[in-house]
């Protein structure tokens, strides 16, 4: 769970179980528009609103940044930690674990980093909200009827919203409008690995064919988002197409709430993506995705695939890939 360059054996699918590997993963910095990109990604700026006997108003306001992902990248979560320096990861459940910061004090380190290193995807707006609702708290004007309605009014459009609590306690709320989001292209290419590492997949297709071994092998890298995100998907396609092909490649779903980028040509994903994430890498387990993906683009290369032997070895890769890396279903169709 970390640079391919750091693995202290040759084969990074035993890293899941080398502590000395763990421990070392968590005390390397990340490039800071790494973490910004998973944060577009996977991140999550709230501020809950609770009663309480013990506050003047009767209600308690806590802001907080949260990274909420499978446990088996707590790792990951650590390292974000150790380069912020503020915040703790914890185990959240059996399969989940969680990176949160809500110190005040130690959310001024977290609103210093996205003012610096901005947020681009349509996350950037809850941020907006939230940076605004941190500053009302930081001052405590929480702590009086107007500042807590202010807070109210800029919580209606953050992230979900207000619940149904909320909406009956403050009937008379005007919701501040949520800040309007443009996409100003991809700042840094440690953005998109950050991005990647959160929200993207390595697959391989096996599909049914009518070629000697019965089946085709198809390499995909693929990003789905909701549709409020189609700026930021064109921006990464263009990123690596410069403005070619991009219909090619974006597909939306038939409910037009979600839209797909795939990247399947053979030759674009050996000319662009596996160098491109050679580079700039892939972090957590999803490193090892990618580790097998290069491992089945290195057997096409050799034409092996179009052997039975070569197909097994693919199959037997594939088998590793994605989900929990434990528990393997069938790409075969």
């Amino acid at each position: 769970m970390g640079f391919e360059r750091n693995y202290p054996v040759k084969f990074p699918t035993k890293q899941l179980n080398n502590k000395n590997y763990s421990k070392k993963s968590c005390q390397s910095k990340m490039n800071p528009w790494f973490i910004t990109g998973f944060s577009d990604a996977e991140a999550s700026f709230i501020v809950s609103m609770y009663k309480t006997d013990n506050a003047k108003l009767k209600w308690r306001v806590t802001p907080n940044f949260s990274i909420h992902i499978h446990i088996k990248d707590i790792e990951l979560l650590k390292s974000i930690r150790h380069t912020l320096g503020v915040g703790k990861v914890r185990k959240n459940s059996i399969n989940t674990a969680i990176y949160r910061v809500d110190n005040l004090q130690d959310l001024q380190v977290i609103v210093d980093h996205f003012d610096k290193y901005s947020l681009i995807g349509a996350k950037v707006s809850d941020f907006v909200l939230f940076k605004q609702c941190y500053e009302l708290i930081k001052k405590k004007q929480h702590l009086t009827q107007e500042g807590l309605e202010k807070i109210v009014a800029l919580k209606s459009n953050l992230n979900k919203g207000l619940s149904q609590v909320l909406k009956e306690a403050f009937p008379n709320i005007v919701p501040v409008p949520r800040p309007q989001y443009n996409f100003n292209g991809i700042p840094d290419p440690f953005w998109i690995s950050g991005f990647v590492s959160g929200d993207s997949t390595f697959s391989v297709s096996l599909e049914k064919s009518k070629n000697k071994i019965g089946y085709r092998v198809r390499l995909i890298f693929g990003t789905c988002l909701h549709v409020r995100d189609q700026a930021l998907l064109i921006g990464i396609a263009n990123y690596f197409y410069n403005n070619i092909l991009i219909g090619k490649y974006i597909y939306e779903s038939e409910k037009r709430e979600y839209i797909l980028l795939q990247i399947k040509n053979y030759s674009d994903i050996v000319n662009k993506i596996i160098p491109f994430f050679n580079k700039y890498y892939i972090l957590g387990v999803k490193s090892l995705d990618f580790s097998d993906f290069k491992k089945v683009a290195e057997i096409m290369e050799t034409t092996e695939h179009l052997t039975e032997s070569g197909f097994s070895k693919i199959v037997k890769i594939v088998e590793k890939m994605n989900l929990d890396r434990n528990n393997f279903q069938s790409s075969v169709t």
